[in-house]
């Protein structure tokens, strides 16, 4: 059962569609319907596995191009100046909230049954989506031209590098404004359980990175010029990833135009509301480290930090597919709740078993690994590696449950959850990164998510599940996922 908006549709596409609000339809049934009871049908296990399997087989691929890119960069910019590059080119992480929620609202949409080109409402929300988002991103780059032109940059970000901050910062920020709606393919791609093909898009960014970086080197480029790279190659791979997205739905550029006058009265993001609020609090808890260290602490801590956290990114990454990947799978099951919460206690089984195993690399190899990676230049110590694998361990343990709790009264009790883990970690990195730096600030962060969302998970999360109310279910079509 597809929604009654499908019921009547003919060969003529939206002609003879009959849309209702979202919260009218009915939950979705598997495309696949010999997949087993509980089990996975055959179209998300290739979706779960093939996107794994490229994310683990191009790691090391990426990774030597990612420490190719981080040398070349700490080479050309020094101890000090690389964290205040590492942190303008990661500003991805301290913003997701940017995009208000809307990029989890398309990938649910993107996650329903039949032809995405045919259902009005896909259509619909996926339209919106990028103008809503395109509006977005011109506001961004009016505030950030506001930012340069009474150069207040340094204000922000807390370090200074030079005159060219202003200039540097201004564009930097801006192609990470446009990013936003170009990174809506890569939330089509995992709806449409082609996870691999998201895998392969996001790596490219990588290769577009150093590819400019190696450009900048070349041309004799300096200092804060390094932070472009980065969100540059990310816009790329956005744009690359929208362009094989719409191809590959059927959609097409029909996403651009204005939505239908049939469907101006329907509720089309149902449900953002709730991810924005979620989308604040996870930089606050997880991202916020770089701009507390770099007002309480010393640029070198910085640095630590940022390195270290590219060696903890690269495990993160694997689990982080797998774990996407379970995000459509949720969705088409949101009325088995048995098996629901059979499907969510096996996932974070093995997701604790192997995030285990991968923390005890992180904490061996990681102090080593940077160390190379830095030419001797910048030393992370054990301690910071060993927190990192900690803030994995309970990162993936987690996971799950935020691909799961999807409906309106389980994404506010997500909500509430991250907001509680990020102003803990914000209050308590404040009290501990002038004498602990970033060891305190990443253990702080674990901690939180400890206590904030694991501890809730298990005591919520069957209760929750068991208990949705399928009016709620209903309105679930078109809402978000949280997911760290």
């Amino acid at each position: 059962m597809a929604g009654r908006h499908r019921a009547d549709r003919g060969q003529q596409g939206f002609s003879k569609s009959h849309p209702a609000a979202v919260q009218d339809m009915a939950p979705n049934e598997l495309v696949d319907t010999a997949a087993p009871a509980g089990g996975l049908s055959s179209q998300e296990q290739k979706a779960v596995l093939w996107g794994t399997v490229f994310r683990v087989l191009g790691t090391p691929i990426m990774a030597l191009l990612g420490l190719l890119n981080t040398a070349i960069i700490v080479r050309e910019t020094g101890e000090s100046i690389f964290g205040i590059v590492s942190l303008i080119a990661t500003m991805s992480l301290l913003f997701p909230f940017a995009d208000l929620g809307i990029g989890a609202v398309v990938t649910n949409a993107s996650s329903r049954a039949g032809k995405l080109s045919e259902d009005p409402v896909t259509v619909g929300t996926i339209q919106r989506a990028y103008r809503v988002l395109a509006m977005i991103a011109a506001g961004l780059i009016m505030a950030f031209v506001l930012i340069m032109i009474f150069d207040k940059w340094g204000a922000v970000i807390g370090l200074t590098t030079g005159p060219d901050d202003r200039w540097v910062i201004t564009l930097a920020a801006s192609l990470f404004a446009l990013s936003l709606p170009m990174g809506l393919g890569i939330r089509i791609l995992i709806g449409i359980n082609k996870n691999q093909l998201a895998v392969l898009v996001l790596m490219s960014n990588t290769v577009f990175g150093l590819l400019i970086t190696v450009g900048l080197m070349l041309v004799g480029a300096h200092g804060i010029f390094f932070a472009i790279p980065g969100v540059l190659g990310a816009l790329l791979g956005n744009i690359v990833g929208t362009i094989v997205a719409l191809r590959m739905s059927g959609l097409g550029t029909t996403v651009f135009a204005a939505p239908v006058e049939e469907m101006a009265q329907v509720k089309l993001l149902a449900g953002s509301l709730w991810m924005l609020i979620a989308s604040v609090g996870l930089p606050l808890g997880l991202q916020s480290h770089r701009v507390i260290l770099s007002h309480l602490s010393t640029p070198e801590a910085l640095s630590r930090y940022a390195l270290m956290a590219q060696v903890y990114a690269l495990g993160w990454s694997v689990f982080s597919t797998a774990g996407m990947a379970y995000w459509p799978v949720f969705v088409k099951r949101r009325g088995d709740q048995a098996g629901t919460i059979k499907m969510w206690i096996k996932i974070v089984l093995v997701f604790f078993g192997v995030s285990v195993v991968a923390a005890v690399f992180i904490s061996l190899l990681g102090p080593f690994a940077t160390n190379i990676l830095s030419s001797g230049e910048v030393i992370t110590g054990t301690w910071l590696a060993v927190a990192f694998g900690c803030l994995l361990v309970v990162q993936c343990i987690h996971l799950p449950a935020g691909v799961l709790l999807t409906t309106p009264t389980e994404m506010r009790f997500q909500a509430f959850c991250i907001m509680g883990m990020g102003l803990i970690s914000v209050v308590g990195g404040i009290l501990v990164a002038p004498e602990y730096g970033a060891v305190g600030v990443v253990f702080v962060a674990a901690a939180a998510v400890l206590v904030t969302q694991i501890v809730p998970d298990f005591a919520f999360v069957p209760r929750l599940v068991r208990r949705r109310d399928p009016v709620e279910v209903d309105q679930a079509e078109t809402s978000g996922s949280v997911s760290v």
